[in-house]
């Protein structure tokens, strides 16, 4: 790893510190990256709809509800030792509420 580029990454992650707080941001311990949560402020009344295979899905098709709240979504992050330089970052996104195929649509 350059000093450079190791530099350049302390940076980053001084800045990305000094902008959000510690619930939207936390520095890894033990690689250099970090973790940003996304909270979702929903609109009144909002509603998901969830249909499935249960008996009462079958009569109703689905089901309707109103939420006013949603856990946040994740974003993992990890710089590579030769980040910026050379490589980019790897990214994971995660969210307790998203099914894999939605956080990683097909194309």
């Amino acid at each position: 790893m350059s000093s450079e580029d190791r530099e350049a990454q302390e940076d980053e992650l001084l800045a990305l510190a000094s902008i959000y707080d510690g619930d939207e941001f936390r520095k890894a311990e033990s690689v250099q990256g970090g973790e940003t949560r996304i909270y979702l402020d929903l609109p009144q009344n909002f509603k998901i709809f969830v249909s499935g295979n249960s008996n009462e899905c079958l009569q109703n098709s689905g089901f309707e509800y109103t939420i006013c709240f949603l856990p946040p979504l994740v974003l993992n992050f990890e710089l590579p030792p030769d980040y910026p330089s050379s490589s980019p970052p790897s990214f994971t996104l995660s969210g307790k509420w998203l099914s894999p195929t939605q956080v990683r649509p097909e194309t």
